[in-house]
């Protein structure tokens, strides 16, 4: 367990102390901090866990890895995939026309073309298509964050920091990987909302979040402790400008008010691992063991869906194969046996602890 203060994440290292100034607050900007939430103040009428919790203590609860849904399984599979498809094309086409540039030696600005195209296709391709491998093949079925209001602390859950759960040799052995876990005060995190500005260049989209800012106390001299960590909760599919404050509000009242782990009528998280290829279709799209429930929970896409399944349904085929590809190699994580010691035996859900 590493205490508060003694682990920085790794993003946060790399400024070097060099903290960059944080956006400032603006309900009105596309992109940036919308709101920052007060632990005194209640930031909505309707608190709400959102299925995000999966395993409930008695005086703490957990919250699964933010975005981690089985449905997202495998697209990044799927993307490297669509590069090996792109360099087949690419590399046949490339490999003649450098040669003739090069033994003429009378073009030197397509002879510079020609290097800088041959540094994208052999040098970041590999490197491209290797990370996007590791995101899904042989990956960790849950990284999560623990509120313990027992203690006022925060968990956050993750591989070892030598980086031993990432050596291919333990991936290929499909190992349980033991987690750290780093401790922080509660009462040195705040929470902001979020939101990131995305374009396609013929459509834009916000992607929102709940961010939890961490910061070490303050030294001497100091308005605030230097910047430890920030990491989103919940799943980002699931949030936007409404249910954002409604996820803190519940964090906020466990935390605070003694509220309950799970709102009374709302399911807590459950993970269904699919087991073939059939039950991944149904994960992935309409074309499956799930029709009804995509019927009912988003009948305009699944009618879209099915009018242009020429298009959909090879697709689908593809996703979810990928996706049952990265259920199958998926790794258990074991939680470290000082978080046990301090929350308790689960009483709704199940963890993996150290023995």
């Amino acid at each position: 367990m590493l205490k508060h203060g003694e682990f920085v994440a790794p993003e946060i290292a790399l400024l070097n102390g060099q903290e960059t100034k944080p956006n400032k607050v603006s309900e009105e900007s596309l992109s940036g901090v919308q709101r920052r939430f007060s632990k005194r103040a209640k930031a909505s009428t309707e608190p709400s866990a959102l299925g995000n919790v999966t395993v409930a203590f008695k005086e703490a609860m957990a919250f699964g890895m933010a975005g981690g849904s089985a449905q997202g399984r495998g697209v990044m599979l799927m993307a490297a995939l669509v590069m090996i498809c792109l360099g087949v094309w690419l590399v046949p086409m490339f490999i003649p026309w450098a040669i003739d540039l090069f033994s003429s030696w009378n073009h030197p600005f397509l002879m510079l073309q020609a290097i800088v195209a041959g540094f994208l296709i052999f040098y970041l391709y590999p490197r491209w298509f290797y990370a996007l491998l590791k995101l899904d093949l042989f990956g960790l079925d849950d990284q999560p964050v623990v509120f313990d209001r027992a203690n006022r602390k925060v968990y956050r859950l993750f591989p070892p920091l030598d980086g031993s759960a990432e050596a291919w040799g333990q991936r290929l052995r499909k190992r349980p990987v033991l987690l750290q876990a780093a401790e922080y005060d509660w009462d040195c995190i705040e929470g902001e909302y979020r939101a990131t500005l995305a374009g396609t260049g013929k459509t834009v989209s916000r992607m929102h979040s709940l961010t939890l800012v961490v910061r070490d106390y303050p030294k001497e001299g100091e308005k605030e402790g230097r910047l430890l960590d920030e990491f989103d909760v919940g799943n980002s599919l699931s949030l936007g400008p409404t249910t954002v404050p409604m996820l803190w509000e519940h964090i906020r009242r466990f935390m605070e008010e003694k509220g309950p782990a799970v709102p009374k009528g709302e399911p807590m998280q459950v993970f269904e691992r699919p087991r073939n290829l059939w039950q991944s279709m149904g994960v992935v799209s309409p074309f499956g063991p799930r029709f009804l429930w995509w019927w009912r929970t988003n009948r305009f896409i699944t009618v879209i869906i099915l009018l242009t399944f020429p298009v959909t349904l090879p697709f689908a085929l593809l996703w979810s194969t990928c996706n049952w590809i990265s259920h199958m190699t998926m790794r258990e994580t074991i939680w470290p046996r000082d978080v046990l010691e301090r929350v308790g035996q689960p009483v709704r859900g199940t963890a993996r602890f150290e023995a």
